[in-house]
């Protein structure tokens, strides 16, 4: 479902809202320019309008309606407008854009608006008072109505993807994987939560964000034309662009993520073959592995700690040493190469340690390398004793 939609997006497409003659990614839905709330549709259209009528020409006769509120729109409607429609009960439903509580109750799904969450009546909002909705499993990140969406609908959504049922356990471990690395910023900084517990400024401004990207698709207050249909326009942009980034996390996560988690697992689990200590680690073929290992060490509580990882380089063929950081985002190393070997390379350094085939080691420390693979174990297995 998601790799559909994603060819769609892929492709280039002459758009009314650039003019004749140039492009956009196409969006998985029509234009919105034009659209009115009398405009024809199918189920699988989206039709974004403003203060659509509770009945009448577009009452029950146009399929299901996602609303959420008009006026300027953040990065959490505009996703979870999408994720939504994702899913099997909204698949292809209008999208009402108001803030006019006679309509919202007429909907079958409200997001950001309405001063209610209830997810038996599809109610999503989080901007009530008492509202401290959060995501569980270990995050405590207060929920936008986008997390509050992924929440509910998520499995499902990843499950598709997967084309698995939704208790397999890998769609909840992408579950978790994708609210970690994606969703949850999202949450925060539409929460006003920062990243980190400090009263220092920044020491720069970070503008390249999804949720600031978004932010500014919003009509320009120098712009003339600040009407319905052009803000509508701009929404429908904000959903492309937070769907598509959404869908490519998927897409990491099942191709690439998924994948190197379970290498890891098995490498991990198989370092005592290695070195009895079980402080080496080797990658039988190399990817991603470092947040896996910091993960995967507190899952399964490993001790002692894996110091260094083997891995071949694919390019020259010879063989790294790498030390284990202390953590995913610090560059200091749990066990540091030893200083005398650090600058060094090639015959010198074969010399210092007395160990054949070594190539280089860092000045800081934190890699190494050796032509073979044997050499690359020595070096490491001698780190550990100095």
């Amino acid at each position: 479902m998601l790799a559909a939609a994603w060819r769609v997006l892929q492709r280039a497409v002459t758009s009314p809202l650039l003019g004749t003659g140039r492009s956009q990614i196409r969006s998985p839905f029509p234009t919105m320019a034009s659209l009115s709330p009398a405009a024809a549709s199918s189920p699988k259209r989206l039709r974004v309008y403003s203060s659509a009528p509770a009945g009448g020409e577009d009452g029950a006769g146009s399929g299901r309606r996602v609303g959420t509120h008009n006026g300027s729109f953040h990065c959490d409607e505009a996703l979870g407008c999408f994720l939504i429609r994702l899913t099997s009960q909204f698949a292809g439903a209008d999208v009402v854009r108001t803030r006019d509580p006679q309509i919202l109750d007429t909907l079958d799904a409200v997001l950001d608006v309405g001063g209610v969450y209830d997810p038996s009546r599809h109610r999503y909002d989080h901007h009530q008072k008492g509202f401290n909705e959060v995501f569980g499993h270990g995050f405590n990140t207060k929920l936008s109505s986008a997390g509050l969406v992924y929440k509910h609908f998520g499995k499902e959504i990843i499950a598709k993807e997967l084309g698995v049922n939704e208790d397999h356990e890998d769609v909840h471990r992408l579950y978790l994987a994708i609210y970690k690395s994606f969703v949850e910023a999202l949450d925060a900084i539409d929460n006003g939560i920062n990243q980190y517990d400090t009263d220092q400024p920044p020491k720069y401004v970070n503008n390249t964000h999804l949720s600031s990207r978004v932010g500014r698709l919003n009509p320009d207050w120098t712009d003339p034309d600040q009407s319905p249909e052009k803000e509508n326009a701009a929404f429908q942009q904000a959903m492309m662009l937070s769907g598509s980034e959404f869908m490519e996390s998927v897409r990491f996560h099942v191709k690439s993520w998924l994948p190197a988690r379970s290498i890891v697992l098995e490498c991990l689990l198989s370092r005592g073959k290695v070195d009895p200590r079980g402080e080496i680690m080797v990658l039988d073929r190399f990817c991603p592995w470092k947040l896996h290992l910091f993960e995967l060490e507190e899952e399964l509580k490993i001790d002692p700690l894996t110091k260094y990882v083997l891995y071949q380089d694919e390019r020259s063929k010879s063989w790294r040493v790498q030390a284990v950081a202390v953590a995913p985002d610090r560059f200091e190393s749990r066990k540091a190469l030893p200083e005398k070997w650090r600058g060094m390379r090639d015959d010198e350094l074969s010399a210092e340690t007395g160990i054949p085939g070594c190539v280089f080691v860092h000045m800081s420390g934190f890699i190494g390398g050796n032509k073979t693979y044997e050499g690359a174990l020595e070096m490491a297995r001698a780190a550990l004793k100095c």
